[in-house]
């Protein structure tokens, strides 16, 4: 497993996913169009790339910020957070391009931090709500929402069972372990000041 340590970290791990033989990860939009084009946001697009930098596309071209983005099992699709008609939401694109299809999402609303489990069957992802992060399920295709616990930057174990995710206040955030069946929970404490984007090694 990976965490993030606040204090000495320097960049976002979600901004570069290694996956084979290509990358994903978000990148402004002035980088992209150039200085002459710079947009004063400094929104952020998807891109997808060769492993070794190469090749670099851009999947997504809208007025809103793409962020999070998580592949498919099969290499073949990624699941972004993104806006759609001034909501937040989840979104899917063909890693060949193409339209954003939104994914529908039933009982839960501000859905950020997706990740698709191992299996390809499930999207785990954060959702907020006036009482806090919680940590969500639901189909890959969209759907009726679990909702799990309470936290937040779930990812998958290789298991497709059980899930790594944070709580806490930012600067005292902690791991915990989360069975998805079941929903027993158990705490990893605090390795360092604070802990949050977590990864499992995969390899």
């Amino acid at each position: 497993m990976y965490a993030h340590q606040v204090r000495t970290a320097i960049q976002r791990l979600d901004n570069h996913i290694a996956c084979h033989v290509h990358f994903i990860g978000v990148i402004t939009q002035a980088a992209l169009d150039g200085p002459e084009d710079i947009d004063p946001r400094g929104r952020l697009a998807l891109v997808v790339a060769d492993a070794d930098g190469r090749n670099l596309r851009q999947l997504t071209r809208t007025r809103e910020d793409e962020s999070s983005p998580t592949w498919s099992p099969d290499g073949r699709t990624i699941c972004v957070a993104t806006r759609m008609d001034g909501r937040r939401v989840l979104a899917t694109v063909s890693v060949d391009g193409g339209p954003l299809r939104r994914l529908p999402i039933t009982g839960v609303s501000n859905p950020s931090e997706p990740d698709w489990s191992p299996d390809g069957k499930w999207i785990a992802f954060t959702s907020l709500t006036l009482s806090g992060f919680s940590i969500c399920l639901m189909p890959a295709q969209g759907g009726t929402v679990r909702v799990l616990a309470a936290g937040e930057d779930p990812v998958w174990a290789p298991n497709s069972r059980v899930l790594l995710c944070t709580q806490g206040p930012d600067g005292a955030k902690r791991l915990y372990l989360l069975d998805v069946p079941t929903k027993h929970r158990k705490d990893l404490g605090r390795i360092l000041e604070s802990n949050s984007q977590p990864s499992w090694c995969r390899w």
